[in-house]
Parts: C-alpha cells; structure tokens; sequence
C-alpha cells in the first residue's frame, strides 16, 4: 500500500460537481463573450459606413450609440461572469488565474460617437 489511496465515491461526486459548476460558468462567459465580439463586428461595420457614406446613406449616430451601448451591457455582464468563475476557481483550490485571460478574452468597453466624422 503506497501514500495514496483510492478516492472514495462521495471524493468522485464532489470533484464532479467541482468541475460541471467550472464548466458551466466558463460556458457563460464564453456565451457573453461571443454575443459582444458579433456585436463588436456589427459596429466596426456601422461606424465604417458611416464614415464612407455621406447624406441620407449613413447609418445614423443614434443607432451606432445604441449597439454600442448594448454592446457595452454584454462586456460588464461577461466582466461579471468571469468574476464570478474567479470566485468558484478560488472556492475549488485553484489559487493562479494568469491564464484566464487568454481563455477569456473580454474586449474592452466602447465610447459613444458625437459625429459621423470622428
């Protein structure tokens, strides 16, 4: 008999829940992540034509504003999400995040436009 022994079946069930809770709110943040970089795609578009179009063609600055601040909605609710993992990696043992980041990459917040022009 060594030093270590085998886990016990309640051991199995805990590190399983341990890792479904990780998953599942890695998914999360990996969902809000995707709907904001569609989002992101969707006004680098916008503002792209709106700086090439003149006149009526433009899309117009309050439609611009208001995917962005959208957009905006989704990066603190992926902010709040990957915080949330943090906590449950915390609560698993896990005590190094460096890596998350990379997994996770969150975009950063837009401003809102004045003008076409800027």
């Amino acid at each position: 008999m060594g030093i270590f022994r085998e886990p016990g079946s309640q051991e199995i069930d805990i590190v399983k829940e341990m890792a479904e809770s990780l998953g599942s709110q890695g998914s999360k943040v990996e969902d809000l992540v995707d709907k904001a970089n569609i989002i992101l795609g969707e006004i680098e578009q916008l503002l792209e034509n709106c700086r090439n179009h003149p006149g009526e063609r433009r899309p117009p600055v309050d439609f611009i504003n208001k995917r962005i601040r959208e957009f905006n909605a989704f990066v603190d609710k992926a902010e709040d999400a990957l915080r949330w993992l943090l906590i449950q990696r915390e609560a698993c043992g896990f005590r190094t995040h460096k890596n998350v980041n990379t997994f996770y990459p969150i975009p950063a917040k837009k401003k809102l436009i004045k003008t076409c022009d800027a």
